[in-house]
């Protein structure tokens, strides 16, 4: 009997995911370049909209952990609005239902993503909240798992891992043999906080995919 499993239950680490998956780190240093280059400024409406997030984030975080529904309310959501993926042409689908099949047929995974940004039914940006106790690598390979679920296997998905206090993006090119690569981590915790960085990858992400 075929069972379901939800997909942290099955995929703990990167070596499992990368052995179950056929997945691999790419090793060249031009595979994910697009967190680093040719990022857009920020409006002046766009920066104090980072600095209102980051307000409630402080005011909301100063009494301890913040649970994965609150991270969603006061930082996911409301970048996503000010990066522009609410509006058209992006469609947004949340929570949206992604199965995913690994190499052992008898058992098939299913599990959620928090929030899919969808453009022409093309993946665009995935974003796998976490309790803030929970460091961002840890939903690294459920991220990705989720990744490989994407319908367009000729174009790359992105994605962005968030506990609320880290974020970290990553690129993942499908086929018989998918790679894939991760930024470096972004921190809401410096009084020069990098959210408005966050912010920057994102719309350059959006301008990748649209062109």
């Amino acid at each position: 009997m075929v069972s379901t499993q939800g997909i942290t239950d099955t995929i703990k680490s990167f070596s499992d995911l990368e052995k179950r998956c056929n997945l691999r780190q790419s090793s060249d240093d031009q595979f994910f370049r697009e967190w680093l280059e040719d990022l857009p400024e920020l409006r002046e409406q766009e920066q104090l909209g980072v600095a209102r997030i980051k307000q409630r984030y402080d005011y909301h975080r100063i009494d301890g952990l913040l649970l994965e529904g609150t991270v969603n309310l006061i930082v996911v959501s409301p970048l996503l609005e000010v990066a522009g993926f609410l509006d058209p042409p992006f469609r947004i689908r949340s929570p949206y239902g992604i199965f995913l099949e690994l190499e052992d047929p008898d058992e098939p995974v299913r599990g959620f993503i928090d929030a899919l940004v969808v453009q022409e039914q093309l993946w665009i940006l995935l974003v796998e909240s976490k309790r803030t106790s929970v460091p961002v690598p840890a939903a690294l390979p459920q991220l990705l798992a989720y990744m490989l679920a994407t319908p367009q296997r000729d174009k790359p998905a992105f994605g962005v891992a968030t506990n609320g206090d880290e974020f970290v993006f990553l690129k993942l090119v499908t086929g018989e043999a998918p790679q894939y690569d991760v930024s470096r981590t972004f921190s809401m915790f410096p009084r020069r906080h990098e959210l408005g960085e966050v912010l920057r990858i994102m719309k350059r992400l959006g301008q990748v995919i649209l062109t």
